[in-house]
């Protein structure tokens, strides 16, 4: 039988101050709880049926879990048809910016709002090799059920940086390392010279990126509409947005 205790935690795991106070966040689903497991993340609980634990002994080592019914998971479980595993991971202490941001690609979060959005762009980045994440204080949060859940496991490997932007765009960029930023009119990304090193600016979903930081870009691009009728929407999903982005950046670097 689950704690009410456990429950209650779990439950308040929803709100950003409960996640700061028992610094932990909820992962759901037997895909990214395995992924948790492997990953170098510390899981302080898992919360799982009796006959997930009895097929996962291996995977579960001497983490300490509790027990719960079908019944008990779907009281705290986000998902219509509740999972049979979830997990209580800590937090990761923040870490020091990467000494190396000369010499990579990172990508800049300004104002990134909606959580799915968060982890979408989080999923991308993983997929497209870009391990370094630089938000500011208006975006969502990366620990957030809908970012973690919408990441499909890649919270738990990219690093993800709370930054003032505008500061660390002016100490890095120069000649030889641009800024790039994503707006309605700029450069069609398709015939730019992209450079492998730099960092790319996305935007808040409907205020695109703010004043402050526009001042700083020193490229401006933009992902031209094929539509040929003149009637399309009038722009991308931001998520959506970032996978032609960087997908058009590591292009480059293949041909």
């Amino acid at each position: 039988m689950l704690s009410k205790h456990i429950t209650n935690v779990i439950q308040n795991l929803e709100k950003k101050k409960y996640r700061d106070k028992y610094n932990l966040f909820k992962v759901e689903g037997e895909k990214l709880v395995e992924e948790l497991l492997r990953s170098d993340l510390e899981t302080d609980t898992l919360v799982a049926t009796s006959e997930w634990r009895a097929a996962h002994e291996e995977l579960v080592g001497g983490r300490r879990v509790a027990e719960a019914t079908r019944e008990e998971m779907a009281r705290v479980s986000n998902f219509q048809s509740p999972p049979e595993v979830l997990a209580l991971a800590r937090i990761p202490a923040p870490a020091d910016p990467p000494d190396n941001i000369r010499d990579t690609l990172s990508l800049l979060l300004n104002g990134i709002q909606d959580p799915g959005n968060m982890g979408t762009i989080l999923r991308v980045c993983d997929w497209f090799g870009v391990r370094a994440v630089f938000c500011d204080d208006d975006c969502a949060g990366v620990h957030n059920p809908k970012t973690v859940q919408a990441s499909m496991g890649a919270v738990f490997r990219i690093k993800v940086f709370r930054t003032h932007l505008p500061a660390l765009i002016a100490g890095h960029v120069g000649p030889e390392f641009p800024c790039y930023g994503t707006f309605l009119r700029g450069d069609n990304i398709y015939h730019a010279d992209l450079s492998p090193r730099g960092f790319v600016v996305m935007g808040n979903e409907g205020n695109g990126i703010s004043p402050e930081i526009e001042k700083l870009v020193s490229r401006r691009l933009t992902i031209p509409s094929f539509a040929g009728n003149g009637r399309s929407a009038e722009s991308l999903n931001v998520g959506v947005a970032t996978g032609i982005v960087l997908s058009e950046f590591k292009r480059s670097l293949s041909v």
